[in-house]
This record gives C-alpha cells, structure tokens and sequence, in this order.
C-alpha cells in the first residue's frame, strides 16, 4: 500500500495517513468524527456557526491549517444553516444528515484502501487509481478533480445537498476565493 506512487501523490491533500499497511485518520481527528456521527446531542452541533468551528478544528487537527477556510466562510455557514433554512430543515440536518457524513468520513479511508488495493484488478496491465499528475506526467483521468476540491474544501458538501446535480459535461469555475 505505502509504495503505491498514485496513492502517495494524493495522501497530502486527504488528511489520512499509512499506519503499517493501512490507511488511517489520524487518531486526533477519531473522537471528534465519532461525536458528529452521533448527532448533535453528541457533538452539540447545532448550528451553522458551531458547524464551521468543528469543521475548523477537524482541518486544523488535520495539519490543514495552511489553506485557511475564507474570512466569510463563518457567517456563509450561520446565515445559511440559523436564517436561509427552515428550523425544521436546519434540525434535521444537524440530526440525520450530518451524523451521515460524519459516518461516512469515519469510512472513507477503509474504503480509498479498498480503491488501492482493487485498483489493478479493473484493467490487466494498467495500474489505476486516484492521483496527482504533475505537470507533463502521462495519465488518463478517469475521476474529476471534485473529491480532492470537497477534501480541501469540505464546506462545499452542503451545496451538494441543495444544488441541482451538474450534468457530465459541466463545470464550475472557482475564482477570487482567499
């Protein structure tokens, strides 16, 4: 696992590190994530406000600290979790879909390990797998670059959950965001 070039190309911008032959949260982030799955009687997540201190703290325990979250980004989440939506809608968010994610990132490195370590069984001969090509280094891409974009930025998963979904032959251009 550790000697997979694709996969130590990636490891930087994903939080996860290589324990032994397996892939990992770093134990500082765990308990936090264990506490967000359990919901907000749990986490005592319960607004917009709180959510982008956690999700602070989850990066900065992350070591990601380094690309700061924008200036507005704290009001961005207050304004749209404690006034754009309903109360009903705020709470059920906080309750059901949240704890959801928070599930599925405690998941997320067993299953990128899975990705690796099943990768080369999809096409014989050619190695697969979520990478960084650097400049003028051949690939093909077979993922977006969307999965690395949430990680840095994992505030934009609640767009996700309100946005229309983009069509295969669509982008989005991110611009003027420090």
């Amino acid at each position: 696992m550790e000697k997979r070039e694709d996969l130590r190309s990636i490891l930087p911008y994903l939080g996860v590190v290589v324990e032994g032959s397996s892939l990992q949260w770093p134990s500082s982030v765990i308990e936090p994530l264990k506490a967000i799955s359990r919901g907000p009687g749990h986490s005592g997540i319960q607004s917009g406000e709180l959510l982008f201190l956690a999700i602070s703290d989850l990066r900065h325990s992350l070591s990601l600290f380094s690309q700061r979250l924008s200036a507005s980004a704290s009001h961005g989440y207050a304004l749209f979790f404690d006034e754009l939506l309903s109360t009903a809608e705020s709470t059920k968010w906080f309750a059901e879909i949240l704890p959801a994610l928070a599930n599925l990132l405690l998941l997320f490195p067993s299953l990128l390990e899975f990705n690796y370590r099943n990768a080369d069984a999809f096409i014989d001969g050619v190695q697969i797998g979520l990478r960084i090509l650097n400049s003028q280094q051949s690939g093909i891409v077979f993922l977006s670059q969307e999965e690395i974009r949430f990680r840095i930025n994992p505030e934009l998963i609640a767009g996700m959950l309100f946005l229309p979904s983009m069509a295969d032959n669509e982008a989005i251009e991110v611009y003027m965001t420090l």
